[in-house]
C-alpha cells in the first residue's frame, strides 16, 4: 500500500488544504487569500479604485488543466465583454505561503481580491471576519445560484457565492476489472483487496460521510463523537481493499491508467478528461449517492477592486457561462436546473442523477472537531 504526497498544482489542492490543516486550517481554506482589518468582516474600509493593466483584478483558482480550461472559458470571455483587465492565479498551500498570507492579513494587504473557497473555509474565514459581505440586490444573476451554493451571514447578506460543484465517484480502469464497483459497500468487498484508490484524508475523502449514509442514520450518527467513533470502527473494514491512500489526484490517475491501481475513488471530472485523452477509464454515479462538493466565490473585506470583483462574479454567475464551463470542465453549472440549457444527455454525464442524489459532507462537523477528527483517522484508518 502506498501513500502519496501532495501535489500543489493540484487542481483541487486548495480545496483539500482547508478541511486539512485543523487550526491553520482558517488561512489554508483561502485558496490564497488574506483579512485586514482587524478581523472585522462585513464593508471594506480599504481604498476602492479601478483595476489597470498593472493592478488588474486578481482570482485565484486551481491550477493545471483547470486553470487552463477557465482561462479561456471564463477569464477571457469576462476581460473581452467588460474591458476590465483581470488575472487569474493558481495559487500553492505550502506553510510557508500560508505565513505569508497571515502576515498580509495582519497589515491590511489583499495578495488576491476573490478566491474560490471550499465549505469549510469560507466558515473559517467567517469565524475570523475576512469576508466582504454582499447585498443580494447588488446582483442581476446571483439570484439563479442554487441556494444551497450560497452563504449568508445572520442579516441575509451573502458572504460566498456558488463558482463551482463536483462529484467524486467511483472509478475504474476497463481493460483491469470486469466486474467494476458501483456501490460503496465495495470498500469493504474483499474481492477488491488492495485494489483500490483512495483519498487519504478525512476532510477530503468524506469517507466519514459516506459510511454514516450507508450503514448507520446519515448526519444524525456524526453529530457526537460516539457517533463518530462507531462509524470510524465500520471504516477499518475498508483498510484491506486500500492499494493506495493519495492526495494528489495525479499519481492516483497514472496508477489507475496503467492498471497498477484498477479502480477507486476519483473526481468525476477528472476521469472524464482522461477517458477523452484515450485512457481505459470508466467514471460510475455511485448507488447509494456519489459524493457532492463545492467551492464558492469568496471576495477580501481587503480588496480595493469590489466593484471589478461584483461585476466578475454577476459574470460568473449567468447561465450561459455556468453551461459554457460546465462543456469544458464536466463540472456541473451550480445555477438552478431551470435555467441551464444542457442537453440531458450532458447533464446525465457531468451529474449523473443530479445534486439531490448524492451525498452532500457534514462540514460543519470537520470544523467543529477538525483536529480530534484528524487524530483519530490517522490513528485508526491510514496509521
Amino acid at each position: 500500500m502506498t501513500t502519496s504526497e501532495p501535489n500543489t498544482h493540484d487542481r483541487r489542492s486548495f480545496l483539500q488544504a482547508s478541511g486539512a490543516l485543523g487550526a491553520a486550517g482558517v488561512l489554508g481554506g483561502l485558496a490564497g487569500c488574506s483579512g485586514g482589518g482587524g478581523g472585522s468582516g462585513g464593508s471594506s474600509t480599504v481604498k476602492q479604485k479601478d483595476p489597470s493593466k498593472d493592478d488588474p483584478l486578481t482570482v485565484a483558482v486551481y491550477g493545471g488543466t483547470f486553470k487552463d480550461v477557465l482561462d479561456k472559458q471564463l477569464f477571457e470571455p469576462f476581460r473581452n465583454e467588460t474591458g476590465i483587465p483581470v488575472e487569474s492565479k493558481a495559487e500553492e498551500t505550502s506553510s510557508a505561503a500560508l505565513s505569508k498570507l497571515k502576515a498580509a492579513s495582519n497589515a491590511g494587504k489583499a495578495p488576491v481580491d476573490l478566491s474560490i473557497i471550499k465549505v469549510t473555509g469560507i466558515l473559517k474565514g467567517e469565524n475570523v471576519g475576512i469576508w466582504h459581505h454582499w447585498s443580494p440586490d447588488e446582483f442581476d444573476n446571483v439570484s439563479k445560484i442554487a441556494d444551497n451554493l450560497k452563504h449568508t451571514d445572520e442579516d441575509g447578506n451573502l458572504v460566498g457565492i456558488g463558482a463551482l460543484s463536483w462529484f467524486i465517484n467511483l472509478v475504474n480502469n476497463t481493460n483491469q476489472m470486469d466486474s467494476p464497483p458501483t456501490s460503496w459497500k465495495a470498500l469493504w468487498d474483499d474481492q477488491y483487496k488492495n485494489q483500490l484508490g483512495l483519498l487519504s484524508l478525512a476532510s477530503n475523502s468524506y469517507l466519514l460521510d459516506v459510511t454514516a449514509e450507508v450503514y448507520f442514520d446519515g448526519k444524525s450518527t456524526l453529530q457526537t463523537k460516539d457517533g463518530i467513533k462507531k462509524v470510524l470502527q465500520k471504516l477499518e473494514g475498508i483498510k484491506p481493499q486500500a492499494g493506495m491512500w493519495y492526495k494528489d489526484e495525479a499519481q492516483f490517475e497514472q496508477k489507475l491508467k496503467t492498471g497498477d491501481v484498477p479502480a477507486g475513488m476519483l473526481y468525476n471530472d477528472v476521469t472524464l478528461v482522461m477517458e477523452d485523452k484515450g485512457a481505459p477509464v470508466n467514471s460510475h454515479f455511485v448507488d447509494e449517492g456519489s459524493i457532492i462538493d463545492h467551492g464558492e466565490w469568496c471576495t477580501l473585506n481587503t480588496s480595493p477592486h469590489l466593484d471589478a470583483a461584483k461585476t466578475f462574479i454577476d459574470y460568473a454567475s449567468k447561465p450561459e457561462v455556468q453551461d459554457r464551463i460546465a462543456k469544458n470542465l464536466y463540472d456541473p453549472p451550480v445555477v438552478k436546473k431551470k435555467y441551464s440549457d444542457l442537453s440531458d444527455d450532458t447533464y446525465k454525464k457531468i451529474a449523473g442523477p443530479g445534486p439531490q442524489a448524492a451525498i452532500t459532507p457534514n462540514y460543519q462537523m470537520y470544523i467543529d472537531r477538525s483536529s480530534w477528527i484528524s487524530e483519530q483517522w490517522k490513528q485508526l484508518i491510514i496509521g
